[in-house]
């Protein structure tokens, strides 16, 4: 497959949803869901398995954005957020600093959006990239021995798929990815004004952003759309009846 590559925030918050900055570091060996039969329970083990990790990650860029929101507040922390910028491909000229742009790439991405694109891209983990190389995203890398050679390489093509010595760093890459990457400006357009109008992150609408993630295009958005339309409670944990109100809550902005 071809691809081109909060204001406060608690902790508790994100315990609740299963994941905190203490998330343990797993492999893919860590999901040993080979021998299970019921699709059901396969799915809501593999879903079990990342969220927590996904919640880790995106709790990080939160922080991490509320971090420039105070340093914005203040008009301090200069080098900060010039080095962020710099770290999210924002060009970033004082006195004329793109703000707007920056805080439009520090964000969080959907948790259901990032489930339904791991589910489908590592195939609920059991892809030989997942396997053998912790890659739940199907991201490429350039550089020769970086990664995996797929069995189906166009001739002349030298991309590999990468390997990761984590399933943590895996999400943490393509986490950075949506955010950073020119070809997914749209889906931060809509992240965006989904944030603005003070509701809690839309996967669906998300994913009409990911029309050039893969070569399918929009047979690919239909089928990360029908994943999340699927499965959305094993997705979010049937525990956490208030999951929307605390989801809400992570992504308001500071008054």
């Amino acid at each position: 497959m071809k691809k081109i590559f909060t204001g406060f925030f608690f902790c508790s918050y994100i315990l609740l949803l299963n994941g905190c900055a203490d998330t343990k570091t797993a492999t893919a060996k860590d999901l040993d869901i080979k021998d299970i039969t019921a699709y059901d329970d396969k799915k809501k083990r593999f879903f079990d398995f990342l969220r927590p990790i996904v919640n880790d990650e995106n709790a990080k860029v939160l922080a991490l954005r509320e971090k420039l929101l105070t340093a914005k507040k203040n008009n301090n922390r200069k080098t900060f957020v010039a080095k962020t910028a710099y770290d999210f491909r924002v060009d970033w000229e004082t006195g004329n600093e793109n703000w707007d742009k920056l805080l439009g790439r520090v964000d969080a991405v959907a948790l259901e959006l990032a489930l339904a694109q791991s589910a489908n891209e590592s195939a609920w983990g059991q892809s030989r990239f997942a396997t053998e190389g912790n890659n739940f995203f199907g991201q490429w890398c350039y550089k020769e021995g970086c990664g995996m050679v797929p069995e189906k390489r166009d001739e002349g093509a030298t991309h590999e798929v990468a390997r990761f010595k984590s399933v943590n760093a895996s999400v943490r890459s393509y986490i950075n990815n949506i955010n950073t990457s020119a070809v997914y400006a749209p889906l931060r357009h809509i992240r965006k004004r989904n944030r603005a109008a003070g509701n809690a992150p839309d996967a669906h609408a998300q994913a009409g952003g990911l029309i050039k993630y893969s070569e399918r295009r929009e047979q690919y958005i239909k089928e990360i759309r029908a994943i999340i339309q699927a499965n959305k409670a094993l997705m979010l944990g049937a525990e956490l009846k208030n999951n929307n109100e605390i989801s809400s809550l992570l992504f308001a902005e500071p008054q």
